[in-house]
């Protein structure tokens, strides 16, 4: 309850104060590629729920509209609308949506509806149990390079310790990456009070199990010569023939 109060307040504030720039880089994208600079793309979002979101178009009209990231980076693009997709500033109309209900401002990443149908079923409903985020736990993550089914973990452990802390730091981590003063975490980066308590035990090192001490075996080297048996000294000790002796008796 309280989440989707923060989401009405602080995603109708930001959405207002986004609108100079929204329609700056709308105009920029209407003159380069000459076509209606907002683009609607169908995503999954809660209970599995299908809406639109708004973007800033990057891509030129002949450009798929269902492709992922991996197609799209073969496209070649303009100076602006990479600089646009790489701080994800082409996302901005999103905000719109947050006050409506059809997004909350942190949650995982709204998937697209074909690749949400091929991927795991219960990873698809865990992740489509809450909203989903214009920014979130995978989006500034190293993961985030890849695609979201690769690396499943991160939404994972937004969706079971969602907290309003963790959601304050993935605010501010979204800011800073649009920077050159910070970069993209892993779940070991994520700072202590962020978390809840069962957060930081599950991600806590498991202790050492102290091992029994072993004797070393005894290794023989094979090269080295056997130690030869010592000699005796004084007289040597007579030594009787017995062919001799049998002989001299019969005689």
């Amino acid at each position: 309850m309280i989440k989707r109060v923060i989401d009405i307040v602080f995603g109708t504030v930001l959405g207002l104060m986004a609108i100079p720039l929204v329609l700056l880089m709308a105009v920029t994208s209407a003159v380069l590629f000459r076509a209606w600079p907002f683009f609607t793309q169908t995503r999954v979002g809660l209970n599995g729920r299908c809406f639109h979101i708004i973007k800033i178009r990057t891509l030129p009209k002949t450009a798929p509209s269902q492709a992922h990231k991996f197609a799209i980076s073969e496209i070649p693009l303009p100076r602006f609308a990479s600089l646009l997709r790489n701080t994800h500033l082409d996302e901005l109309p999103q905000l719109w949506l947050v006050p409506l209900g059809a997004m909350s401002l942190v949650g995982p990443r709204p998937e697209m509806c074909f690749l949400h149908e091929q991927g795991d079923d219960g990873f698809g409903a865990m992740r489509t149990s809450v909203r989903p985020g214009c920014t979130g736990l995978w989006q500034v993550s190293k993961a985030a390079s890849g695609l979201i089914w690769d690396t499943t973990e991160y939404d994972r452990f937004y969706v079971r310790f969602a907290c309003l802390r963790l959601d304050a730091w993935i605010l501010v981590r979204t800011l800073l990456i649009m920077t050159p003063f910070a970069g993209v975490i892993s779940l070991s980066d994520i700072p202590r009070w962020a978390l809840t308590k069962a957060a930081r035990a599950s991600l806590a090192p498991l202790p050492e199990v102290p091992t029994q001490p072993v004797d070393e075996p005894v290794v023989l080297d094979l090269r080295e010569p056997f130690p030869q048996e010592p000699k005796l000294e004084g007289p040597r000790p007579a030594v009787i023939d017995l062919r001799t002796a049998t002989d001299a008796s019969s005689a």
